[in-house]
């Protein structure tokens, strides 16, 4: 059967163009992803013997080691490795789609094959094969480009400011390999479907007229459905009472998972739903009109798989983007509400605010309050493990003051020495609570155990523990400080920022409003976001046109003698082009509308999951990226189509009557 798939390959390559490009992009992502993660991996840290380290004993005796100093790549690596794991998904999502789609067109051959023969088992090592065929030449192509483009990756990630060291390409013999290898497994995986539908085609196949008005849920197809429907429903309904982390992973996975079961039962819905838009034009007495409405309603399958491609795409890269710009903004607008203080002091030099400053800051006329945190890395021992953990040294009087804290345990005075606070969130994930005891150690120095004397809800503002000032020699300097104006300067922050950079040398600090402030930090992180956005949904968005474009190919590379008949019943050229733009739109629209009721559905469980000021959440939604991939598969949709039908124009037609397909 080999050769067979070779022949089939050459014979069909307008069937199989769409899958090889996919299978090249994804092979190419994910050698660049590797590339990338190698370039990662290999960023030097500091070892026991070379840099300052602690060892801590957890509640079990055991000793653990760590080291300070090291550099945090986790941030940067786990957006690679989700750019990998999206466009790994999406890549076996689209050939699955490809390929069952190129089955069904192809129906009447596979009855052909059984017809003169060959066996079930034989059919589907075709179709197998066939994806195996292009998967050697595509994963060729993919390695090659992801060599080129791997280096202008890493300098891309270093300009952009989301890692926090430089980065130097790894290298690239062990990525590629792993890239060419996971391409062949995705595409056996992705035509794993297809070639048990394949295999079940029977002989009578062979005498059939129409290719896609029969069978277009199989058992299979059915079951999967269903259970990702249940699945996405159950994890949709849990997100709003498990708490923003765990709602995270529950609302984007139930989303997918609602986004896959509407993909699957679309064969059933879609062409009904088609047609209910259509109605309108219906009543125009449009000829072009009633041919889309007979088309998107007979042709259930195909209508299905050109709705697919956008519903998912759209959903997938929606419920994705959107999360991530509702936990950032509704973030910032907590750590906007919980500061009280009315102007912010920065060192203009990298070094931090020194400890001068800050008197003079507390002593000058006008000012009620100032808080500075001191960042401060240490190493924290639990009941069974020790971790690394980012603290603070500050003065929790003048930080309650200066922001809007809850005191859940305890009470909000000068922490002494031998005390520590700790934040809600780490009292929740470890189990202290007031009277507890907490090992930590600053490394280089010794271990110590302290007392939790305070537990305090602040959200971001409050680092995970926070230690007294006797230990701020071994802190860095505050890298800013928040002041609280008493009630006579108050009404006036922009004046008495004015008065405050003349007393401390504008030379030396800047000093903003807080509004302003904020501000200016909201724009550089959504200019990093829309970076990492960039990196996670552009594969995503890429695969979406290829998969719009290769399935219109397939669809109307098996509608000649559709096109045909109509032409020789009367119909006009104008009216075909304008049939053919009636259904790209109306399918188009129609799978832009599930997706952003789907999106819609992820977002109103995770909202329901945040917990910021007064119970509301700023619920942020990309618009400008969504309606550009919308408005970018629209114009793929709409061209190809165009293209497709005025190619079948162009030939004769008794030729096409009677063409062999």
């Amino acid at each position: 059967m080999w050769r067979l798939s070779l022949r089939s390959v050459r014979h069909y390559w307008a069937l199989h163009l769409g899958t090889f490009v996919a299978l090249a992009l994804g092979v190419a992502l994910i050698g660049v992803c590797g590339t990338t993660l190698a370039a990662t991996w290999a960023v030097r840290q500091p070892s026991t013997a070379g840099g300052q380290s602690v060892t801590l004993r957890d509640g079990s005796g055991s000793r653990h080691t760590l080291v300070g100093g090291t550099v945090d790549m986790g941030g940067v690596q786990s957006v690679l490795a989700m750019a990998g794991v999206i466009s790994a998904f999406v890549t076996v999502f689209v050939i699955a789609g490809t390929c069952a789609f190129s089955v069904a067109l192809r129906r009447r051959d596979m009855g052909l094959l059984r017809l003169v023969g060959a066996q079930g088992t034989q059919v589907r090592r075709l179709v197998i094969g066939e994806c195996a065929a292009l998967a050697v030449p595509a994963g060729l192509v993919g390695c090659a480009a992801a060599a080129v483009a791997a280096p202008w990756a890493v300098r891309g990630i270093d300009g952009t400011g989301l890692s926090p060291v430089p980065l130097r390409p790894g290298p690239l013999a062990g990525p590629l390999v792993f890239a060419a290898g996971a391409g062949l497994v995705i595409a056996v995986l992705g035509a794993l479907a297809a070639s048990r539908r394949a295999a079940r085609v029977g002989p009578t196949e062979a005498l059939r007229e129409a290719d896609l008005d029969s069978q277009v849920m199989t058992v299979g197809r059915g079951c999967f459905g269903m259970l990702f429907l249940v699945a996405g429903t159950v994890m949709v309904m849990i997100a709003p009472g498990a708490g923003a982390e765990a709602a995270t992973p529950l609302a984007l996975f139930g989303t997918m998972a609602l986004t896959l079961a509407a993909a699957l039962f679309g064969p059933v819905y879609l062409p009904r739903l088609v047609r209910a838009l259509l109605t309108p034009v219906k009543w125009t007495r449009s000829v072009s009109g009633r041919l889309a409405v007979a088309a998107v309603s007979t042709s259930r399958r195909r209508t299905a798989s050109l709705v697919g491609p956008v519903l998912s795409i759209v959903a997938i890269v929606g419920i994705f983007t959107s999360v991530m710009a509702t936990t950032g903004a509704a973030g910032d607008a907590d750590e906007r509400h919980r500061t009280v203080g009315q102007l912010v002091i920065e060192p203009r030099s990298g070094e931090g605010l020194t400890r001068g400053q800050l008197a003079r800051l507390r002593e000058t006329p006008g000012v009620r309050a100032v808080s500075a945190p001191a960042a401060l890395e240490l190493a924290v021992a639990g009941p069974y493990s020790a971790w690394k953990e980012q603290g603070a040294v500050t003065d929790l009087t003048a930080l309650v003051r200066t922001h809007r804290i809850t005191v859940v345990e305890g009470t909000a005075t000068a922490l002494r020495p031998g005390t520590v606070a700790v934040s809600k969130e780490f009292a929740d994930w470890y189990g202290y609570h007031k009277g507890s005891r907490l090992t930590y150690g600053l490394f280089g120095g010794a271990p110590a155990t302290a007392r939790v004397a305070t537990v305090l809800d602040g959200g971001s503002v409050v680092p995970h523990v926070l230690l007294p000032t006797t230990v701020s020699a071994e802190a860095s300097a505050p890298t800013r400080a928040t002041v609280l104006l008493d009630g006579a300067t108050a009404g006036s922050p922009a004046a008495a920022g004015a008065r405050l950079a003349d007393r401390l040398g504008a030379d030396q600090v800047r000093v903003t409003t807080t509004s302003r402030w904020f501000a200016d930090t909201s724009t550089d992180q959504q200019r990093l976001n829309r970076f990492v956005l960039l990196v996670l949904t552009g594969p995503a968005c890429a695969y979406a046109l290829i998969a719009v474009a290769s399935t219109l190919v397939m669809s109307y590379s098996r509608r000649s003698r559709e096109v045909a008949g109509l032409r020789v019943v009367g119909t006009s050229r104008a009216q075909l082009l304008r049939m053919a733009l009636w259904e790209t739109l109306t399918t188009t629209a129609v799978g832009a509308g599930i997706a952003a009721l789907m999106v819609g559905v992820g977002l109103w469980a995770y909202r329901g999951a945040l917990r910021v000021f007064d119970g509301t959440v700023p619920v942020s939604v990309p618009w400008t990226l969504l309606l550009s991939l919308v408005g970018a598969c629209l114009a793929v949709a709409v061209t190809v189509g165009q293209i497709a039908i005025r190619s079948l124009l162009k030939q004769a037609n008794v030729t096409m009557l009677v063409a062999r397909q």
